[in-house]
């Protein structure tokens, strides 16, 4: 009964009153509009999400370890060699993926199994080469074993006695493996570079494996200063990558292999490398007879 005294209202009403409601409809679609574009820019300036929508392409988590100069939080801001280059390549192929400062071995662990994870800074090992797909080089590391100041001499003349020393070397890293692989005893495995550097101060252990390139601002980090730790033998000398975890699109690993690429024959990648990085730690396509070349 009410439809049928709605309808004959509306078909009696006047002219001005039809025109007042085809007006509200209008105006209630203008306002449904306004909220879904507001929508789409809220979407938009989601950080690191922008470019992963558009184009339905798939989201890269990017992390970076925490130890300076290679990558560490500045003010509250990701920042370091692997970070800017990171940037400066996604700036190249339309990428705005956020990069993540987190400790190395839960880093390592996500990317060894899920897809679509970047490791910024990575070395090549038999395990890794099963669960990663590698870009680069990027850099040199120079594995190495550090002591107390003071110390060296007296512990390389323990001959083989230096290997039943306590040693300390980064959870999961590159360091404690090759420690281990030369026969050394790791008997503590920290999250951090800065970490370590603190255990070695404290005589926790006497033998600290690490990268030349971060044991420096490690110490300082830890409140050191660099002489308070001396070398005492390099290990071995590798070359680190940018390892994408298994099932990344391979559109994406070709992308950021061409743009890495690009950035080393333009001159970009060195003035970034010699900003942040010791000329030592100069990847080998970047060196001829010792020197760098652009």
């Amino acid at each position: 009964m009410k439809d049928s005294a709605c309808t004959a209202s509306c078909m009696g009403s006047s002219p001005s009153k039809r025109h007042s409601v085809a007006a509200g409809r209008l105006r209630r679609a203008a306002r449904a509009l306004l909220v879904l574009a507001s929508a789409g820019a809220a979407l938009a300036a989601w950080p690191g999400r922008a470019c992963a929508q558009a184009g339905g392409a798939v989201p890269l988590r990017i992390y970076s370890i925490d130890s300076k100069p290679v990558g560490f939080m500045d003010r509250g801001r990701p920042a370091g060699f692997a970070v800017d280059l990171a940037q400066q390549i996604q700036q190249r192929i339309g990428r705005r993926d956020a990069v993540q400062i987190i400790p190395w071995a839960r880093a390592n662990t996500i990317a060894m199994n899920e897809a679509n994870v970047l490791l910024l800074t990575v070395a090549r090992t038999p395990e890794r080469e099963r669960r990663l797909v590698f870009v680069g080089p990027v850099f040199v590391a120079h594995v190495s074993v550090f002591a107390l100041k003071g110390r060296g001499a007296e512990l390389r003349a323990l001959g083989d006695g230096i290997y039943k020393l306590r040693g300390g070397a980064r959870r999961g890293s590159i360091f404690a493996q090759r420690a281990r692989d030369f026969g050394y005893s790791i008997t503590d495995e920290p999250v951090s570079s800065e970490v370590a550097a603190r255990m070695l101060m404290s005589k926790r252990f006497e033998l600290w494996f690490d990268g030349e390139e971060l044991v420096g601002p490690a110490l300082e980090k830890a409140g050191y200063a660099r002489d308070d730790a001396e070398l005492v033998k390099q290990l071995s000398v590798d070359d680190v990558y940018f390892g994408f975890s298994k099932g990344t699109p391979p559109d994406t690993v070709r992308a950021w292999d061409a743009a890495l690429r690009d950035m080393k024959r333009d001159g970009a990648f060195l003035r970034l490398h010699q900003y942040w990085l010791p000329p030592s730690s100069l990847p080998p396509d970047l060196r001829v007879h010792g020197k760098s070349t652009p």
